[in-house]
């Protein structure tokens, strides 16, 4: 707990391998559990109930870009931190 972890791949892919990675997106989410893997890094990820999702999109020139965001926090983020004590008051 506390400790970043990052996974990052990028590649150039055509539209029908981007819609099946989608596809496993979807069903993850389904699921509550997304593993994403290349090469000897593996990540497992376990989505909470309730998701943020943000959507960007732009176009400048020739070119597009369109940005998923899907996010949430984790149980543990929400557990005290080591070394903080509950105080209930009246």
């Amino acid at each position: 707990m506390g400790y970043d972890q990052k996974f990052v791949f990028e590649s150039m892919q055509d539209a029908e391998s981007i819609r099946k990675y989608l596809e496993a997106v979807m069903e993850g989410l389904r699921k509550g559990r997304l593993v994403v893997a290349a090469g000897q890094e593996e990540f497992v990820l376990q989505p909470a109930e309730l998701l943020t999702f943000t959507v960007k999109a732009r176009k400048r020139g020739g070119s597009g870009r369109l940005a998923l965001t899907i996010a949430w926090r984790c149980p543990e983020d929400d557990a005290p931190k080591a070394g903080e004590t509950l105080k209930i008051e009246a």
